[in-house]
């Protein structure tokens, strides 16, 4: 459930898996961020995902050195 708060921003409680937390607490301190702010990239990130799979011409792909995987999301 969101709830109002000022300026514009909303606030929502989310619990997580212990291992979940500590492997996102784990990426936040080797790239000198917060989880918060790890969290808000992978939700920006998942939207732009979300978005792109509705567009039929579109495929979002990873490129690992000469490996591609194409990524299908529902």
């Amino acid at each position: 459930m969101a709830v109002s708060s000022s300026k514009g921003m909303k606030r929502y409680n989310l619990v997580l898996p212990e291992s979940l937390y500590d492997e996102m607490y784990t990426v936040a301190g080797n790239n000198h961020t917060t989880v918060l702010e790890l969290m808000r990239k992978f939700i920006k990130l998942g939207l732009l995902v979300m978005d792109l799979q509705t567009k039929p011409d579109s495929h979002i792909i990873i490129r690992d050195g000469n490996t591609d995987r194409e990524i299908l999301m529902f």
